[in-house]
C-alpha cells in the first residue's frame, strides 16, 4: 500500500496499540464502503486511516472487509448504507454500528473506543438505561451528525452506538456532516451535534442517555 505519508506517527501507534488494541478481546470486522466515484473524495483517506489502525504490528484481531459500494448492492441493501464512504462496525453488538464519512479529529477516539466496545462487550450505559434500551421491540433508527472539531458530538454518537450494543433493533449512524453537505442540508443541519430519531424527532445538543432514551420512546 502506497501512502506518501503516514497519518500516526509512532507515538500515536504506541498509545493506540497500548491504551486501546490492548482491550480486544473477540475479532471485529470493519465493513468499509468505498467508491471510485470522484464525488467520493474522503474515500481514500478513509481507507488510509483503516490501514494504519489496522496494522498487524499492532493487532490481529481487526479485519477490513472493502467493500465496493457501488457495485455490491446485496451488502449496501443489508446493512443499509446510503453513501460512501461508511464503515460498519461488527463485533458483540447486536444492533447496526455505522459512521459516515472521515472518523477524524474528535471523533477519532470514538471510533477506536467503539471498536474496543464491540470487542470485548463492554457497555457504558447507566444499568437502568441498558435495560430499558434491551426491552425496546420497536426499529430505532439514530442518526448522530457530527464534524471533526466538535468537542460535544463524541459522547452523544457513543451513547448512540451504546444503545445498538444493546439492542438487533436499533441502528446507530455517525455522520461527519463535511463529507455529505446535501445529507446534512436535507436534515437541516445548522448545529452539532444534532439528532434525529426514525427521521422524526430531532434536536440539536448533546444529551445523557436517559434525555436520549426519552426521544427514542416518542419516535417510537
Amino acid at each position: 500500500m502506497s501512502h506518501q505519508h503516514r497519518l500516526l506517527d509512532d507515538e500515536n501507534r504506541r498509545i493506540l496499540k497500548n491504551e486501546y488494541w490492548s482491550r480486544l478481546e473477540k475479532p471485529v470486522k470493519l465493513v468499509f464502503f468505498t467508491s471510485q466515484s470522484p464525488e467520493c473524495q474522503y474515500c481514500d483517506l478513509v481507507e488510509q486511516i483503516l490501514d494504519e489502525i489496522t496494522d498487524p504490528e499492532l493487532t490481529n484481531k481487526i479485519e477490513v472487509m472493502k467493500v465496493d459500494f457501488d457495485n455490491d448492492l446485496d451488502l449496501r441493501s443489508k446493512l443499509g448504507i446510503l453513501k460512501a464512504p461508511a464503515v460498519v462496525i461488527q463485533g458483540v453488538n447486536k444492533g447496526l454500528i455505522k459512521y459516515y464519512g472521515v472518523p477524524a479529529g474528535t471523533e477519532f477516539p470514538t471510533f477506536l473506543e467503539t471498536i474496543v466496545h464491540v470487542s470485548n462487550g463492554d457497555v457504558h450505559l447507566p444499568q437502568s438505561v441498558a435495560e430499558e434500551v434491551e426491552s425496546l421491540e420497536d426499529k430505532v433508527n439514530i442518526k448522530v451528525f457530527v464534524t471533526t472539531a466538535c468537542p460535544y458530538c463524541p459522547k452523544m454518537l457513543h451513547s448512540a452506538y451504546m444503545f445498538a450494543m444493546v439492542n438487533r433493533n436499533v441502528e446507530a449512524e455517525g455522520w461527519e456532516v463535511s463529507g455529505f453537505p446535501d445529507i446534512a442540508q436535507s436534515y437541516g443541519v445548522y448545529a452539532v451535534p444534532k439528532v434525529v430519531v426514525n427521521d422524526k424527532v430531532s434536536w440539536e445538543g448533546a444529551v445523557p442517555p436517559e434525555h436520549l432514551l426519552r426521544k427514542v420512546k416518542e419516535a417510537i
